[in-house]
């Protein structure tokens, strides 16, 4: 199974490091995996769920609202 680094999927999603430690922090993307030395490693699934998250952030929704959306047992 292929995963990133934070600096990674950053560079291939287009958007700041600090951008996916803020998700990481208030429990919108978190990695699959964080490393004894605290490194966050990020899976397939997270890589989808950034891209859902974007898709969203795009059309002006708050994190909070896409949260609830990506959330809803209901989301498919």
């Amino acid at each position: 199974m292929e995963r990133y680094s934070v600096k990674q999927l950053a560079s291939l999603a287009g958007v700041s490091v600090r951008t996916l430690h803020l998700y990481d922090e208030i429990g919108l993307l978190k990695p699959s995996i964080r490393t004894e030395k605290k490194y966050r490693l990020y899976g397939r699934p997270e890589a989808l769920r950034l891209q859902q998250i974007l898709f969203y952030k795009e059309l002006g929704m708050p994190l909070k609202e896409i949260a609830d959306i990506l959330d809803d047992p209901q989301f498919d």
